[in-house]
């Protein structure tokens, strides 16, 4: 936690995607495979938090250690569990480690703003504490936005 970290994955288009490109957004990193029954358990709850969190700039990512071959199979999994976040593929237990999850799926990496982690989640994720903690790390931005609001609502002339 605290650490800025680095990930370059393919996409399923074989586009090499990295984490440096999403900074100023907050992550939900979320490391899975398709053979992982817990992984596929906690698909919708994700779905949910990508679709409650998109517009305030939150984005949930599905860090697959599938390959780059087994896209036929990653294709059936987003299909048949909703899935309405981008997938990357070719992930390592050792990536998990470097985000301090160890090695067992499914875990969940929350990335602030900063690029630095703010969470690490061994283990299915759970909505509302997930919710709970997107909320807490969007309050500064929150504020911050109503008060530049103010400002501008009475600087208009009447």
């Amino acid at each position: 936690v605290g650490q800025e970290v680095t990930l370059a994955l393919q996409d399923l288009s074989g586009v090499e995607q990295t984490l440096a490109s999403l900074k100023g957004r907050v992550v939900v990193l979320n490391f899975l495979a398709t053979y992982c029954i817990p992984c596929r358990t906690e698909m919708p709850d994700l779905a949910a938090i990508q679709n409650e969190f998109a517009a305030l700039g939150v984005q949930t990512i599905g860090a697959s250690t599938d390959s780059a071959e087994d896209r036929n199979k990653v294709l059936q999994f987003i299909k048949e569990t909703k899935i309405n976040f981008p997938i990357w593929v070719g992930a390592s237990s050792a990536d998990m480690i470097r985000f301090g999850l160890g090695a067992a799926l499914p875990g969940t990496v929350v990335i602030g703003r900063d690029g630095r982690i703010a969470r690490a989640i061994s283990g299915v994720v759970n909505q509302s504490e997930l919710r709970t903690l997107l909320n807490e790390i969007m309050k500064p931005t929150a504020v911050a936005k109503v008060e530049k609001r103010s400002a501008e609502v009475s600087s208009v002339p009447s």
